[in-house]
């Protein structure tokens, strides 16, 4: 894998506008399979984000109550399939696109091979995260389950919105 499209620069892990049918701004993260053929990779070929929560003197610090939406859990027959998997212990809900839990057991994915949402105004492709235990971070592991490529470009993006913790007073 590698950020970005296959045709474009690198833009992913950018601010964008309202995404998963909500009025909150997201956070793309986009990437594409680099194999030189048109292979199914699978798991084999994934990008792994880590969001990490540190203190002013950058050492690592745990929060509470830490929730998000991962949006835009989608694919296009013969392009892409998202799958989504999240480290830790959490509770998820999936929408109406979505299977799975968002565990490495049970990968958040589209519920289909050809299903695309609308990046902005959809909210059928939704996972709702919440960790409710004290952590210091988290793991998105992403990567694409497409059975077999077109000849398209096998760029994929999903978004990260609406993310709240509290912070732990000890950590202050």
């Amino acid at each position: 894998m590698k950020s970005g499209t296959e045709t474009s620069g690198d833009d992913s892990l950018s601010a964008v506008g309202q995404v998963g049918g909500s009025f909150a701004n997201g956070l793309r993260i986009q990437q594409t399979v680099t194999t030189p053929v048109y292979s199914t990779p699978k798991r084999a070929a994934r990008g792994a984000y880590t969001f990490a929560f540190t203190g002013p003197d950058g050492k690592p610090v745990s929060v509470s109550n830490l929730a998000f939406t991962v949006t835009d859990i989608d694919s296009t027959a013969g392009d892409f399939w998202d799958v989504v998997e999240l480290s830790g212990t959490f509770s998820s809900t999936a929408a109406s696109g979505v299977t799975g839990t968002g565990t490495t057991d049970s990968p958040a994915t589209a519920a289909s091979s050809n299903t695309a949402f609308a990046d902005t105004t959809s909210s059928a492709g939704n996972l709702n995260v919440t960790y409710q235990a004290p952590t210091s971070s988290v793991i998105l592991t992403y990567w694409n389950n497409a059975q077999k490529f077109s000849g398209v470009d096998r760029s994929q993006g999903i978004y990260i919105a609406g993310m709240t913790f509290s912070a732990i007073a000890n950590n202050c």
